[in-house]
């Protein structure tokens, strides 16, 4: 793990840190300047982009990911592997965004009754998932080569930074909506240009064309895995986006926008696992490679255990400050749905508590099933949105969610557990799970304060304290325990 720590603590605190700015921009910017209806948009064009430019990428940022290692040369030309990449990726786009032009009335038919507001901006998807496909590139260059620190900056503080601008800038009128998503696409643009000049600064990649050979993995296994993996990763991310997708269509931008607005802010309980998958997944790869079992045991068993305790803490430190959150907002239609994030949280702590469920069978030589897997599972979450929707809204929508990720999460963990002779839960997963209860009694009725800013800081340092006092005292997991040992030896350097 010692690989891992090093950049997963930097990776935790980028994102983290990124994590206060896009809550900057989605407690006290979004809310304020955008309607619903606009920010249901915003939500409509991002989601769609990630769908369009993982369909479009053909499953290569995994093959790299999988099997850089197979064709890594001293040379730096790796046989020529990136080249293919780079060209296969290409012809992935124009083939889809050949499609999509295409089926462009069949699209729009979709979205015209209830969010015609979408077909303004049909074609700025185009650009925005080029940028998203060329980033996802990069990104998985640079963890096949353990550089993943600067493309987390990138992607979860820069890209948020700007995004601030440009809100600020539609703030003063400066710029309009249009505006605001026009400089959203160029901000995706910039960090994947500087994501690329990073590349090649690190001197681990050259531009000089080598002829690729499938000399180093048999070419039938490489193609499969990259199609397979398109197939699942393409329908997983199907599984996040198609509620935002279908109520759009279904219910409206604005119902999908309170959806959206709840649902992001869920997403701060998915950031442990955001953090580690950059750097574990890797690790996991490598492992089977050389059949390290226990290595794959001991980073299952703990990216569960951390990614939980870290989870529950965010989403009870969100409950207790419910009411903190409805002062900020200051927005009806907001404040009325925050069981909605109870719901979608649980979605999420489900889903990080699995661990590295999917990774696991995704880089083994079983690799096959998780499409399978996450076809059932998202053949599932589109039928309950559909049966969902049209009665409840977005509350069918958060259920559909939860109950699909609650389904994935049994099955893969079913099969890990009887296939490989693995699974990573302990009776310290029930522990920490009557900690947080404890502490969310705790931080519930604590004494309010009579200023909401002042009552958020005081009761949520109040309720972490104690959170990782506790945690520390049960000894729930290694890495916190070796993590707060380590923060009080240097504070008693300092002191000193």
């Amino acid at each position: 793990m010692g690989v891992v720590k090093k950049n997963v603590y930097k990776n935790t605190l980028i994102t983290y840190f990124g994590m206060v700015v896009g809550y900057v921009n989605l407690v006290l910017l979004y809310p304020v300047f955008l309607s619903t209806k606009e920010f249901g948009l915003y939500n409509l064009i991002t989601s769609l982009a990630v769908m369009y430019s993982l369909i479009a990428s053909l499953g290569i940022p995994n093959i790299v990911t999988k099997y850089f290692a197979y064709y890594r040369t001293e040379d730096r030309k790796h046989k020529g592997f990136m080249h293919w990449s780079v060209i296969a990726l290409l012809i992935g786009f124009v083939v889809t965004t050949l499609f999509y032009l295409g089926f462009k009335s069949v699209i729009i038919k979709s979205y015209i009754d209830k969010s015609p507001l979408f077909i303004s901006y049909y074609y700025y998807l185009i650009p925005l998932a080029f940028f998203t496909i060329c980033f996802n590139l990069f990104e998985a260059s640079g963890r096949a080569i353990y550089q993943t620190v600067f493309s987390s900056f990138l992607r979860d503080v820069l890209l948020r930074l700007l995004t601030t601008v440009a809100i600020v800038l539609l703030a003063f009128k400066v710029i309009d909506f249009q505006g605001f998503i026009i400089a959203y696409i160029l901000i995706n643009f910039l960090v994947s240009v500087m994501l690329l000049i990073s590349l090649s600064l690190s001197k681990k990649f050259s531009v000089r064309l080598e002829k690729f050979s499938f000399s180093a993995i048999d070419h039938k296994e490489l193609l499969n895995y990259g199609l397979y993996t398109l197939i699942s990763t393409a329908v997983y991310v199907l599984l996040q986006k198609v509620d935002v997708v279908m109520l759009s269509s279904m219910s409206g931008l604005s119902v999908q926008g309170v959806y959206s607005f709840y649902f992001n802010i869920a997403i701060v309980i998915g950031v442990p696992a955001q953090a580690l998958s950059r750097t574990t997944y890797q690790i996991v790869t490598d492992s089977w490679k050389s059949k390290d079992m226990n290595s794959i045991r001991d980073v299952y068993y703990k990216t569960s255990i951390i990614q939980m305790v870290i989870g529950l803490l965010l989403f009870i430190g969100i409950i207790i400050n419910q009411q903190n959150l409805a002062g900020i907002i200051h927005k009806k239609e907001y404040n009325a749905e925050f069981n909605l994030f109870i719901i979608i949280g649980l979605g999420f702590l489900i889903d990080i508590t699995g661990g590295l469920n999917t990774a696991i069978i995704a880089a083994s030589p079983k690799y096959r099933l998780v499409t399978g897997f996450i076809i059932i599972s998202s053949s599932i979450c589109i039928l309950l949105n559909y049966l969902l929707i049209p009665e409840y809204g977005g509350y069918g929508a958060a259920l559909a969610y939860l109950i699909t990720i609650t389904i994935l999460n049994i099955i893969t963990w079913l099969y890990i557990k009887i296939r490989f002779k693995m699974q990573p839960f302990h009776y310290k997963h029930l522990l920490g799970i009557g900690i947080a209860i404890v502490c969310f009694v705790i931080g519930k009725y604590f004494w309010r304060m009579p200023n909401i800013y002042i009552d958020l800081i005081v009761r949520s340092g109040v309720t972490a304290i104690i959170y990782i006092l506790m945690s520390y005292y049960f000894h729930i997991s290694d890495d916190l325990n070796e993590k707060v040992d380590l923060t009080f030896v240097k504070l008693k350097s300092i002191i000193k």
